[in-house]
């Protein structure tokens, strides 16, 4: 109860600041931005603080579970979001969507359990760790192209509709989202293929150090590879000019969907031995 509670806290915070930058519709005085920005800010010093706790008390990463990976997850794309709020001038809705796409991942997060998983030792769990935030780095790249996506899509729209910026909602230019989404693609692609080849390699090795081996056709294996080969479309899409634009946005978002499957949907609908909580692997033969 305590830990969705504190949550809860920093994702009201993000909730206040998302209410504030959509309140350029009705408000338009330039202390909005700054509102925005210091609501945002104390929501991920919040988080900062709740993760860092956590880490010092657990005495491991926050990532060792689903539930922790969301919450990291959000509390980087936050610092995204600062980041680019800083950088873009203040008529531009920077927060508006990635905010959304920050809630929506602690809501996610709470729906699954926060439970002890199995600790491995040695090179295995250096390796494990580099495995992890690897594809921790990957999820966040898909995060960042998934909203510049979403930016490019809604502006394009605007644009073929010859529509002016209104209330103060100004988007960045189609020329400005597709560099994004392209940074982002070409750093998540490298991460996801390498974290992918090291989890092949534990997967290899897990035999040897008694936790519970994943087989080659688990729907967490499965899935994990058929995001890859979403991602390695998506990259030689990427650089086709005939694909770029509007095909590689929709793409883009077809990845991050699918994505969400593989990190979260197969846990919940699917059997699956990877993560498996502590206590089954002490009970297992």
């Amino acid at each position: 109860m305590i830990n969705r509670l504190s949550v809860l806290c920093f994702a009201g915070t993000y909730a206040l600041a998302l209410v504030s930058d959509l309140s350029r519709f009705v408000v338009r005085i330039p202390a909005r931005w700054h509102v925005t920005l210091v609501l945002t800010l104390l929501g991920w010093l919040v988080q900062a603080a709740y993760l860092g706790n956590w880490a010092w008390r657990s005495s491991e990463l926050p990532t060792a579970t689903v539930f922790g990976s969301l919450l990291v997850l959000a509390w980087v794309l936050t610092a995204i979001d600062l980041y680019l709020t800083l950088r873009a001038p203040h008529d531009v809705a920077v927060g508006a969507f990635h905010l959304p796409l920050v809630l929506f991942l602690l809501g996610l997060a709470g729906f699954l359990p926060k439970a002890e998983w199995t600790t491995p030792h040695g090179w295995f769990a250096f390796w494990g760790v580099a495995h992890g935030s690897l594809l921790l780095g990957g999820a966040v790249a898909t995060c960042v192209a998934f909203a510049t996506g979403l930016m490019f899509l809604a502006q394009s729209r605007r644009l073929k509709r010859k529509r002016p910026p209104r209330f103060g909602f100004a988007l960045p230019s189609l020329e400005q989202s597709e560099r994004w989404n392209r940074v982002a693609i070409v750093v998540a692609f490298p991460l996801l293929t390498f974290g992918l080849m090291i989890g092949i390699g534990l997967i290899a090795a897990s035999g040897r150090e008694g936790a519970i081996r994943l087989r080659w056709t688990d729907p967490k294996v499965i899935s994990a590879f058929a995001l890859w080969f979403i991602y390695a479309l998506l990259v030689h899409a990427r650089f086709r000019p005939a694909m770029r634009g509007t095909r590689v946005m929709i793409l883009t978002i077809v990845a991050f969907v699918f994505f969400l499957f593989t990190l979260v949907g197969v846990d919940l609908l699917l059997p699956t031995a990877h993560g498996v909580p502590r206590g089954v692997v002490e009970s297992s033969p």
